[in-house]
């Protein structure tokens, strides 16, 4: 019995070891991410992806990744409460069967923020951004 006790602390400690030495220092590092994506499989697929930390959207991407023969659509982000469209607008090119469209070092407001394409009206993908604290979905 003492030595099946002591081999399952051994493997508990060291698994336990393991994680430690393989988890990503995330806050260490200053850097947050967050993605979404819409889940009405019926209609068009919208995704946002959001790298950065607190206010500041390092890489941002707003993918359709359904958009059938479409080549391009712009892509628009909305922001805050009232959902106010803000940025300029991107067009997003087809690759890899996805239309995406990119934004680099941008500031984003505190709150909800949506990405969506001219041409999937209604459907928007959200992310929450907070400060201080991991973007969420």
């Amino acid at each position: 019995m003492h030595q099946a006790v002591t081999r399952a602390a051994a493997l508990a400690t060291a698994a336990a070891a393991v994680l430690l030495a393989t988890a990503a220092p995330a806050v260490a590092a200053g850097r947050r991410s967050s993605d979404a994506c819409t889940h009405n499989w019926s209609g068009p697929q919208v995704c946002i992806a959001v790298d950065g930390h607190d206010d500041w959207a390092r890489h941002l991407t707003v993918t359709w990744t359904n958009p059938g023969r479409a080549r391009q659509s712009t892509a628009v982000l909305h922001e805050g409460d009232h959902q106010v469209e803000v940025h300029e607008r991107m067009t997003g090119t087809a690759r890899d069967g996805r239309i995406t469209a990119e934004w680099t070092d941008i500031e984003v407001a505190w709150g909800r923020l949506c990405g969506s394409f001219t041409d999937t009206p209604n459907v928007w993908a959200c992310v929450d951004i907070h400060s201080g604290g991991p973007y969420s979905s």
